[in-house]
């Protein structure tokens, strides 16, 4: 396993409720401040399919990202893996829009560095939970404890 630790001294598990409550944060503060201009949909806001995008990745990501620091407390392998399965297909539709947004907008430096600090961030705790998953499919564990 390429991951033993999150972040070079974490436990995985405690990594990943790190990770689940940083997305909260990050898809709630996404719901609550920009709720007609995301980092991802800048300047496209008043199209009707922004919000038909924007909102089941953001809703789907914090209850995702709620489960994934259940999991992590409880050790509950199904909600890590619905983690991973939301945040691949976030992962995939948030590339996909920084490359839209790149190609039609020409988003300023700034937002781009934004979206690629994002991606980046995502990639990597998305090896992280996956190395978690794959801990827990090969340990075994007391659940009395």
């Amino acid at each position: 396993m390429f991951f033993k630790r999150c972040c070079f001294f974490l436990p995985l598990n405690v990594g990943c409720m790190i990770i689940g409550g940083i997305f909260i944060i990050f898809h709630v503060g996404e719901l609550i401040t920009h709720t007609n201009d995301t980092i991802f949909i800048r300047e496209v806001s008043n199209k009707s399919w922004s919000p038909v995008v924007m909102s089941p990745v953001l809703v789907f990501g914090t209850l995702s990202s709620i489960l994934l620091v259940y999991a992590a407390a409880k050790r509950k392998r199904g909600f890590v893996l619905l983690w991973l399965v939301v945040y691949v297909i976030i992962l995939f539709l948030y590339f996909i829009l920084a490359i839209v947004a790149l190609v039609k907008v020409k988003p300023p430096p700034i937002i781009l560095t934004v979206q690629v600090v994002i991606i980046v961030g995502l990639v990597y705790s998305l090896m992280i939970v996956h190395a978690f998953f794959k801990y827990l499919g090969s340990v075994e564990y007391d659940d009395s404890i």
